[in-house]
């Protein structure tokens, strides 16, 4: 498919792009009047009756194909009522085949394209919005029991509004029901952000797929807000090279307190904590985010760091806004049981 093709309805307007560890491609499209994302995937693909291999092979990948439907399908459904066009989860709007390709369709968000590092520089009222929205955003996956289960700083697109900053939270593809996970060799994920019952879920280290429920997501959002406050992850040793690894290894993850509000740095360092039922429920975050009052004068100064174009008048323009809602994958990128098989196996 390229520029000017047409799928399903959607006019494809630029030629589609890579995603990350080369699972998908997108690019944007327009029908009715309206642009929107849309999402190929690479894998699986539907093989017809002129495909390559026995009809044995065949069978199997059909099979394959109509649990992934019906995987999508179901996350679509749960989450249709609760997110309308606009709102702060970008759900899916269309999924459908073409031929042998799977596509996804949401709402086209254009963002501002801040890193967490950027984002610790920002003025303390202002990071704490973002903080806000995405609890309440995760909020209402967790209401409804469905795990994200991918929750990392790309993931969470951050758009200028009229009065400041909002989060819009993406990528449902990975997520579901609490306790019933995939297969560990089909979990797909990015390790910096995974939590240590994660982890051990994929290693098969005796972590039951009953122990998957939505406090992993808690732990995830631990790792992130500590980079919005501090512009880098909670320190451990590095050897460990990720947190779930440190943590399992036995290493206790705390939020630096300086320049972060006592009562910030006390939640997230229970949302980081080894054990899933230690952690906050995302709607007790959510509830003493929305009770921190700053003193006027009072502000965190935020972390040190080099001078920062987002100051003043540069917080404008400092950065080119994006419209890309998925962003390459840090490094440590996994596929099911820490190798990647391509093919085989969204404010209160």
């Amino acid at each position: 498919m390229k520029a000017g093709d047409v799928i399903n309805g959607y006019r494809i307007l630029e030629d589609f792009k890579v995603v990350g560890a080369g699972l998908s491609k997108w690019t944007f499209a327009e029908r009715g009047g309206r642009q929107y994302f849309i999402k190929e995937f690479l894998s699986p693909t539907y093989p017809d009756a002129a495909a390559p291999g026995s009809e044995k092979t065949k069978a199997k990948k059909r099979a394959r194909c109509a649990a992934f439907e019906a995987h999508h399908q179901g996350i679509q459904k749960a989450l249709a009522p609760l997110s309308a066009y606009g709102g702060n989860l970008i759900v899916t709007l269309d999924f459908f085949r073409w031929g042998a390709k799977y596509y996804k369709v949401t709402e086209k968000v254009d963002a501002v394209g801040l890193s967490a590092g950027e984002v610790a520089s920002l003025p303390f009222r202002t990071q704490l919005v973002l903080l806000k929205t995405v609890a309440h955003s995760l909020k209402i996956l967790h209401d409804l029991r469905i795990v994200h289960s991918d929750l990392k700083p790309s993931n969470i697109m951050i758009k200028r509004t009229e009065v400041g900053y909002t989060t819009k939270l993406i990528d449902f593809d990975s997520s579901y029901i609490a306790g019933s996970p995939p297969p560990p060799e089909e979990i797909v994920g990015t390790i910096n952000y995974y939590s240590p019952e994660l982890l051990g879920y994929i290693q098969e280290a005796g972590v039951p797929a009953s122990e998957l429920g939505v406090a992993s997501d808690v732990f995830a959002l631990g790792l992130i807000y500590t980079e919005y406050l501090t512009g880098a992850p909670p320190p451990f040793d590095p050897a460990y090279h990720e947190a779930a690894v440190a943590v399992r290894s036995g290493a206790t993850l705390r939020i630096p307190r300086a320049g972060v509000l006592p009562e910030l740095a006390d939640l997230v360092d229970r949302m980081l904590s080894t054990d899933p039922a230690a952690r906050p429920p995302i709607s007790e975050v959510h509830a003493t985010l929305m009770g921190v009052r700053p003193a006027p004068g009072s502000e965190p100064a935020g972390p040190a760091g080099p001078p920062s174009a987002l100051r003043g008048k540069g917080l404008r323009t400092a950065r080119r806004p994006t419209s890309t809602p998925e962003a390459p994958a840090p490094r440590g990128r996994l596929v099911g049981k820490l190798l990647q098989k391509l093919g085989e196996r969204e404010a209160p």
